[in-house]
Order: structure tokens, then sequence, then C-alpha cells
């Protein structure tokens, strides 16, 4: 038994100085090998001294009142050579181990940042400003103010409202209270198109733009007097003539931003309402609904209506079906205000707002659908029409021209090459400018 624990131990002895010897130029792989060699025979010398122990309790069992307490025996403490460091280099390539730390993988190439922001859906401008966010509040500069996200908008006072009340504020006041019939109507056009100012400010403005008016154009017209040669009376009337129509302009201004902002509306509403159908259905707030539409970019006319919604919500305090039922009310497209009014009814009765949406962007994509379709159908037509009027006649009339032009003669006492003139650089210009407009007015109702 003796000699198998001198056999391990030389073993052991032997694993150890090919260890000491071969230091950092044996590989990983054999290194592991010899270690756990070691481990083994250690294993062994351990397992027979305590054999040798258990024999010996065995044969001193019968008398055990005379027989001593049996010499129990260390382990045996094999001190092995120290561990070199073995640097990567030397460990096999198929076991290599990055370094999390290293400029390797600090320093990320431009086209790995790109493919990062892309997967997490940032864009590179905000992750700047929240950088620069970041290093501001470590330094103390930023308020706790300034980090919070608000939920609502306020509009920011414009210069030429601040000029015009110091001047105008008192009269614009006064009328307003003395005729409040009279701007009534133009408050309720002012609260449709959503101008960026307020409406006590607007009459101000419109007294000191009117104001302004008489004396600019009167002394613009004195300026070209040397040309005209016109009385100063003639000057005065036209000078009070444009301060009314400067009026004029600026009551019925708001009404005439309506109809082309519920056109905007119409063009986003199908999209808008498909997107707002994605989110009902994910199971999300109704409130959350609007409050996507609201920070996205994609709606740049429909998110002002959103917008007003949740300032009704988050700044004045308003439950959500009374904000829908504000808006709905001021809105100036007739499709959003029935989509807010069928809302209001969905959420007050417990109905189904997945269903309603999903049903309501089904039909606004069949709506759009068909206008496109109208609007392709008139284009079609419309080139007939320019083909024959504006390509085919002129040729005609040349032709014409050309044939008089051989025989002599004229045409309402002239010639054929002023005629010709006239229809080149006057009539043929002036036909396809109409027809431009003409195309225009008519898609913006489609």
């Amino acid at each position: 038994m003796s000699g198998e624990i001198l056999n391990s131990a030389r073993n052991i002895l032997a694993y150890a100085e090919e260890l000491k010897s071969f230091g950092s130029q044996l590989p990983q792989n054999k290194k592991i090998e010899l270690l756990n060699k070691i481990d083994q025979e250690c294993s062994n010398v351990y397992r027979r001294i305590n054999i040798n122990q258990n024999d010996l309790s065995r044969a001193a069992a019968p008398n055990l009142s005379t027989v001593k307490k049996p010499l129990v025996l260390p382990k045996p403490q094999i001190v092995l050579p120290k561990q070199r460091e073995i640097p990567v280099s030397a460990v096999s390539q198929t076991v290599a181990v990055p370094e999390f730390t290293s400029i390797k993988f600090k320093n990320v190439t431009k086209e790995e940042k790109k493919k990062l922001i892309s997967g997490i859906s940032l864009n590179l401008d905000e992750l700047k400003d929240f950088v620069k966010l970041q290093k501001a509040k470590a330094k103390g500069k930023v308020t706790k103010e300034r980090i919070e996200k608000k939920d609502y908008t306020i509009y920011q006072p414009s210069s030429v409202g601040k000029t015009a009340n110091k001047a105008m504020k008192k009269f614009a006041d006064r009328l307003i209270n003395n005729y409040p019939n009279f701007f009534k109507v133009m408050f309720g056009h002012f609260r449709m198109v959503e101008m960026e100012i307020l409406s006590r400010s607007y009459v101000s403005m419109i007294l000191f733009f009117t104001l302004i008016s008489f004396p600019g154009i009167f002394l613009f017209f004195l300026a070209l007097n040397f040309a005209f040669h016109l009385n100063i009376l003639v000057i005065l009337f036209i000078a009070f003539f444009g301060m009314i129509i400067t009026f004029v302009g600026f009551y019925f201004y708001p009404a005439s931003l309506i109809s082309g902002k519920s056109k905007k509306i119409k063009l986003e509403y199908p999209f808008a309402l498909v997107h707002m159908s994605a989110v009902a259905g994910s199971g999300a707030n109704p409130i959350s609904i609007f409050e996507l539409i609201a920070d996205s970019e994609d709606y740049p006319e429909l998110r002002k209506e959103v917008k007003k919604i949740m300032n009704y919500v988050n700044l004045f305090g308003y439950n959500l079906t009374n904000a829908l039922r504000n808006v709905a009310a001021t809105t100036p497209n007739s499709d959003l205000k029935e989509l807010l009014n069928g809302m209001i009814s969905t959420i007050e009765t417990g109905g189904d707002l997945k269903g309603y949406l999903k049903e309501k962007s089904n039909d606004a994509l069949n709506t759009y659908k068909l206008d496109r379709k109208k609007q392709v159908e008139a284009l079609a037509t419309y080139s007939e029409i320019y083909t024959a009027i504006l390509i085919a006649s002129p040729l005609l009339l040349l032709v014409t021209l050309a044939i008089i032009n051989s025989i002599g003669g004229g045409f309402g006492g002239l010639s054929v090459v002023t005629i010709a003139w006239i229809g080149i650089l006057g009539a043929l210009p002036l036909l396809n400018v109409g027809f431009m407009f003409f195309i225009t007015s008519s898609q913006k109702g489609i």
C-alpha cells in the first residue's frame, strides 16, 4: 500500500516538473490535462491513507479499552510550482475570449453605429441631444423642469402681437366689448384655423395695420406722383380705400384659411385613422391613441387638432370625452368631426372602440381610393381637352395663316405675321397658364 502512495507522489512530482519546465510554451489543453492528473493522484494518495487508517482501527477493535487512539495522518501537502500567467497569444485561437474593455470594443465604426441605432428605432439627432442633456445634467446646468416632459403645448408670444398690443390694446378691448356680435363670427373662424395668436391680440393687429396702412399707401403713391401726376385728393382717396381693404382683408383672413385646412386634414385623415385603429387594436388606452398621433410627424395638420385634445386633458383638466366634444365643435373638417363624435358615443356607452376605429379606417381608405380614381379619370379627360385645344388647334391655326399669307391678305386689318406673333407670344402662354390654374383648382376638392 505504501508503494502505491510513493508511486503517486512520484507521478505528482513528474507532472509538476513538466509544468515548470515548459512554462508559457505549454499549450492550454495540455496544461489542463496535467493539472487534472495531479489532482487525480492527490486524490489517490488521500484515499490510500484513509484506507490504512480504517485497517488500523479494525485491527484494534477487540480491545478498545486498552488500545490507544489511532494516529491520524495529515493530508499530504504537495507544493506545486507557481502557475505562470499565459498570454492570450499562447492560447489556442479557437478558445479566444474578447476583452470588452479594449479599444476595439469602445471604438465602434459608423456602419455599426447606424445598425445599432436603426435596430432600436432611434434618431441620431435625438441620441446626440440626449448625450448633451445628460452631460449638462451631470454638471448641474439643467433644472428638473427642463428634464421633465410636458404633456401640453403653449404658444409663444409674437413680437408683432406685442407691438400691436402696446399701441392698440385699449381700443381693441373697447371695440370687442361694444360690438361683440361683429367679432363673434371672426372669433369662430379664428378657433377653427388655430392661429398661434390670441384673438384679442389679433384685433389689436387689425387696428394697428389699418392705421399704418393709410400713411404707407399715401406716401407710396406720392412718391410715384412724378410719373402718374395724380391729384392729391385722388391719392388720399386711394389711401383711404386701401385702409378699408386692409381692415376687410384682416377680418376675413381666418375664414379664408378654413377651406385649405379642411382639405389638408382630409388628405391625412385616412392614414391617421389606420394608425389609430392599429394602436387601439393593441389594447392601449384611448388617450394613448391621441398621444401617439400628437408625437408623430406624419400628420402635420391633423396633429394640431389632436394637440388641442391633449391640451384640454393635460393642461385644463378635462376628461377625454369633454375634450373630444370641444375639438369636434371647432374642427373645420366634417369627417374628423364625425369621427370624434362617434368616439364620444362609443366611450360613454362602453362600446368596442377597437371595432369602431377599424370600421371607420376601412371606410376612409375606400373613400380615399375612390377619390384618387376620380382624380385620375378627371386628369385623363383634361389631357384630351388640352391636346385638342392647346396642341392641335394652334397647329391648325398656323397652317391656316400660312395659306392666307401665301395668297395674300390679312385678317381684321392685321397682317398674318402680326396675328401669328400675337398668338404665339400672347394667346398660347395665357391659355396654358389658365389651364394650369383650372386643373389645380379642380383637383383641390378631390
